[in-house]
């Protein structure tokens, strides 16, 4: 028996990769509070289930495996806790359901599932059994909107993870064309889809996806918008039917070994049976629990590459098992990795600490730091040692990052200008392509010494400080305290005294940033995460009169279409300030061999003389330019 083999842990305590595995439970929920938290809970053995009555019946299996047995762990799961709501009104909002059970009643619930759509009854998870017993007195026979309430104990949810993979087992046939692909190839059909593809192809592939997403943005303006009618004929009349001006993709300047950030899953490669670092063969949620090399992939540099290989030593040497989400039994879980071209190596080893006491995870981490700063990984050169260990996620609590050894930060060098990074802070994976979006994001914005740069979502400050050379102010927004700290270092260690950066939520700063904004020529930029702004920020957005451009840069262009739609809605009550207009958008490739890529759309803010002029041939002397570009000028009379 291999030597990883011999340790393996006494109970199956906590899950942990919810970050890997989000989505897993619960999938056709139809409303989530996001103040009420979900977990995340896969398989173990067991054959008895106790219903939540108090009887037991006998476990439902699927292919052996006990879809119950989460609900048995030692970990928490709200499951055990459930009642069903029944006896609601036909028509209500899930608001008001939570509003009445948290604030009227008092009742703490933990987790609000509705049934759907037309039906009157809705599902509760609770904390303990205590609370679960009062809310089943309080609600029975409670009379509300003119309905009254019938309440029972409610079964667990099935595993789903067990659920999909019978699914997928029931659906294979023998002419799947991947069922004799080795795991190698399907990993890379996975993570790098595109590699099989010439550069050229990739793009043009890229190229049509984005025509797609903003010929739809355009079908969708036109039904939002009424007063946008013209402007849209008459640019998709010029434009193959497009709302805007649209470049072609600008592509990567390195196709291959540009990540310089991977977060590798720690597994078993059932080909081998031995631990292995390296991704998935395809997702958690799609029942994948195999883990396959990575040394044959063309996006990863052979530096990560390096330091993967030995970390897979290190973990097959050390006498504990890979973390397995399918028994919660096991330690290492995760390896993250970052590299710059100032020659940083971080690494941040993750595991599940079981039953082990801090004499024994002391022990760990020196084994870590040993065997990478004077052992078989010294040659690496690996600059900074991070370790996080953690059981369970649950809400409200953080796992913090723990420095073992060497720097606290990593730094990069982009546009000329030098940036620390933290270990979790948000940095584009493709440093170069990160310069050429950054210089296409600065030439958009047409800054110049009178401007001010609102930069919504900033990070690091990677964007505005990188433009900041340009404009008269910077103003930068970042909700992630350890990114907003480095932004504000970063801007003193560059030497510039015209960036000013917050911490929160863009929605909190936006009206103290409005304040400053009154006078100036006001640009803005926002590079929200993949899940797009909140709407309040987009409020802001238009109630800052003086913002006249805005540039808006997606990584997910089919989610951000909501936002593009906001920034462009008519004036209301909630929609105030004059709303904007997509003017040209650029797609620009950061992913080569994957289908993704970043979409970056100037926004003008709606002047309907100025319009007016232009569609009529006669426009002003500052748009002359534009004019002049378009594909061809015929005139429309303006009613």
């Amino acid at each position: 028996m291999e030597r990883w083999r011999l340790r393996q842990s006494n109970k199956s305590k906590s899950n942990g990769a919810q970050d890997e595995k989000e989505g897993n439970c619960e999938v056709d929920e139809v409303t989530e509070d996001k103040e009420m938290n979900t977990e995340v809970e896969v398989l173990a053995e067991g054959n008895d289930v106790e219903k939540s009555d108090g009887t037991t019946e006998e476990a439902a299996t699927k292919d052996g495996c006990d879809v119950y047995a989460y609900t048995r762990r030692e970990e928490f799961t709200s499951e055990n806790f459930k009642i069903e709501l029944r006896g609601l009104p036909r028509f209500y909002h899930v608001g008001q359901l939570k509003k009445l059970l948290n604030e009227t009643l008092k009742l703490n619930a933990h987790k609000l599932k509705p049934a759907g759509r037309a039906k009157n009854w809705a599902y509760v998870n609770f904390r303990d059994e205590a609370a679960r017993e009062k809310a089943l007195g309080v609600l029975e026979g409670y009379k509300w909107k003119k309905s009254t309430f019938k309440v029972s104990n409610a079964k667990p949810v099935e595993d789903p993870l067990v659920k999909i993979r019978e699914e997928r087992e029931a659906s294979k046939k023998d002419d799947d064309p991947d069922s004799n692909l080795s795991i190698m190839e399907r990993v890379s059909k996975s993570v790098i889809p595109y590699a099989h593809l010439s550069y050229e192809e990739q793009l043009e592939k890229k190229q049509k996806d984005a025509l797609q997403v903003l010929r739809k943005y355009g079908s969708d303006l036109a039904h939002i918008n009424p007063e946008l009618a013209k402007f849209i004929s008459f640019q998709k009349m010029r434009r193959k039917g497009q709302v805007c001006e649209v470049d072609d993709i600008v592509p990567s300047p390195v196709i291959d070994n540009y990540r310089n950030k991977c977060e590798f899953t720690i597994g078993v490669n059932p080909e081998n049976g031995l631990p292995t670092v390296g991704f998935r063969t395809a997702s958690y949620k799609e029942g994948s629990m195999h883990v396959a090399p990575v040394g044959h992939l063309r996006h990863l540099p052979q530096q990560m590459k390096s330091v993967v290989e030995e970390f897979e030593k290190f973990i097959r040497d050390s006498g504990l098992a890979p973390f397995s989400p399918l028994t919660h039994e096991g330690f290492w879980r995760q390896l993250n990795v970052r590299t710059t071209r100032n020659n940083d190596i971080l690494i941040i080893p993750m595991m599940h600490p079981q039953d082990m006491n801090e004499e024994q995870l002391s022990d760990v981490k020196n084994k870590i730091v040993t065997h990478f700063t004077v052992g078989p990984g010294a040659p690496l050169g690996i600059t900074s040692i991070f370790f996080k260990a953690f059981g369970q996620k649950e809400k409200g609590t953080e796992h913090v990052l723990e420095l073992l050894w060497g720097q606290e930060c990593i730094t990069e060098t982009i546009l000329g200008k030098k940036f620390r990074v933290s270990p979790d802070a948000f940095l584009q994976v493709n440093t170069a392509a990160a310069e050429v979006l950054y210089d296409k994001i600065g030439s958009l914005a047409k800054l110049d010494s009178s401007s001010v740069l609102l930069d919504i979502c900033c990070g690091t400050g990677t964007i505005g400080i990188s433009l900041a050379d340009r404009c008269h102010k910077v103003y930068g927004v970042e909700i992630v305290e350890k990114a907003a700290d480095d932004a504000k270092y970063n801007a003193k260690e560059n030497g510039l005294e015209n960036v000013a950066v917050f911490t929160g939520k863009a929605e909190e700063n936006m009206p103290f940033l409005m304040q400053h904004c009154t006078k100036a020529n006001t640009v803005g930029i926002v590079d929200p995460p993949r899940a797009g702004l909140n709407n309040s920020v987009v409020f802001g957005l238009r109630k800052c009169e003086t913002m006249k451009r805005l540039v808006f840069v997606s990584c997910d262009p089919s989610n951000a279409i909501r936002n593009f739609i906001s920034l462009a809605r008519p004036q209301s009550k909630q929609y105030k300030g004059e709303f904007f207009i997509p003017v040209r958008a650029v797609p620009i490739d950061l992913f080569p061999h994957t289908p993704h890529f970043e979409l970056v759309i100037l926004f003008e803010r709606w002047d309907e003389q100025r319009w007016k002029r232009i569609m009529e041939g006669n426009p002003l002397p500052q748009d002359e330019e534009y004019f002049k570009h378009l594909p061809d000028k015929p005139k429309l009379q303006w009613k």
